[in-house]
């Protein structure tokens, strides 16, 4: 893509969703309701089979720290809640009150912890894809995508009928058997060496063996890497085109075939800056929570102004508290996060439509099937 193509691939994004964005949400409204509260009920049960492990385990570990539940908030995952040991035999106002770990994220996945606990995260996240609490969210890209497409072709005039979140999801519906056999598929198809590592990992401890993630680590990055770009124009190339479940999957190797690394490019810049829109706006909230909620003072210390300004580039800021957050926080950090995610799914819908257009206009006769 050339220099003057980048700026005019964003300011499209950026005006679809201005004009449009009513209508983006009304599609997802009833996909989020469900999602946003599986998602926050989920968490909860999680919380709850934690406290029930540490109280199963022996109270004080060999070197004399107690293991406690406690929660873990963070400007790119929300919240949720994890175990910390706490040393007992030191005086409680020299007790670690919380811990902060930075991150950035540049591209595309890796993570190292050296031996003094300190954490370097170097990782590639597709928001709309990244929360697979949130994954029955993925399946209102058909619409999405289907309306993108009619405001696209100018099916959305002023002398026609305005589009619909009804029609959009009532046509989908028309495919609906196709369009969940395929995200299956998808989801399947580009995690292939990890599917594959916990089935072999899950057939060797039958055998009380065990398989070192190391030596496959660098091989499911690639192939998670090559898969998403080389398949993602498959939910176009779904609702689009009448294609066979295997001829959607042929159809976008075939038109991102010769643009791998384009493609792999506008993604890698795409998800980044969702990355970062999203820490921003979901750190600015933890900021306004911690105002009105005592126990989330550690985060203001954790976000100085200074410190604030460096989620503009892509860190990441994590907070360890003491002590596990109060439901109803827990409940409206989860809420806030996912609605913050799901702001993100339509920038894809719109991406992955746009550059379907334009590799489908230029190859028009790539493989269809």
């Amino acid at each position: 893509m050339t220099d003057n193509q980048r700026p005019k691939l964003a300011a499209t994004i950026f005006k679809l969703y201005r004009t449009h964005w009513a209508l983006f949400w009304r599609i997802m409204l009833p996909v989020v309701i469900i999602a946003i509260g599986w998602n926050v009920a989920q968490n909860f049960r999680l919380g709850s089979l934690l406290e029930e492990d540490i109280r199963s385990r022996s109270p004080r570990s060999p070197n004399g720290h107690v293991f406690i539940p406690v929660s873990s908030i963070s400007t790119a995952d929300g919240i949720h809640s994890t175990i910390a040991s706490s040393d007992t035999d030191l005086p409680a106002n020299r007790r670690s009150s919380f811990r902060t770990i930075w991150h950035i994220f540049p591209a595309p996945s890796f993570r190292v912890t050296n031996n003094r606990g300190l954490t370097w995260e170097w990782v590639l996240r597709f928001q709309s894809f990244y929360s697979m609490s949130l994954f029955p969210l993925l399946l209102t890209l058909c619409p999405l995508s289907l309306a993108v497409a009619r405001i696209s072709r100018g099916d959305n005039a002023t002398e026609a009928a305005p589009l619909t979140a009804r029609d959009m999801w009532r046509q989908t519906g028309r495919k609906a058997f196709k369009v969940f056999v395929t995200f299956l598929l998808f989801m399947l198809i580009v995690d292939v060496v990890a599917n594959l590592y916990g089935l072999i990992s899950w057939l060797m401890s039958l055998q009380n063996w065990t398989l070192d993630i190391n030596l496959l680590f660098p091989v499911m990055v690639v192939s998670h890497i090559y898969f998403f770009v080389m398949l993602s124009l498959y939910n176009p190339c779904l609702i689009l085109e009448d294609n066979s479940i295997i001829g959607i999957f042929r159809r976008s190797y075939a038109l991102v075939r010769g643009a791998r690394l384009r493609f792999f490019g506008i993604y890698l810049l795409t998800g980044w800056i969702t990355l970062i829109i999203s820490s921003v706006l979901l750190g600015a909230a933890l900021l306004v929570f911690s105002v009105f909620i005592p126990d989330l003072a550690p985060v203001r210390e954790a976000l100085l102004p200074l410190q604030f300004l460096t989620l503009f580039i892509g860190f990441n800021v994590q907070v360890e508290l003491p002590t596990l957050l109060g439901a109803p926080a827990t409940a409206a950090i989860l809420i806030v996060r996912d609605l913050i995610t799901t702001a993100m799914i339509p920038i894809w819908a719109i991406l992955t439509t746009h550059l379907y257009f334009k590799r489908a206009d230029a190859q028009p006769n790539a493989i269809k099937a």
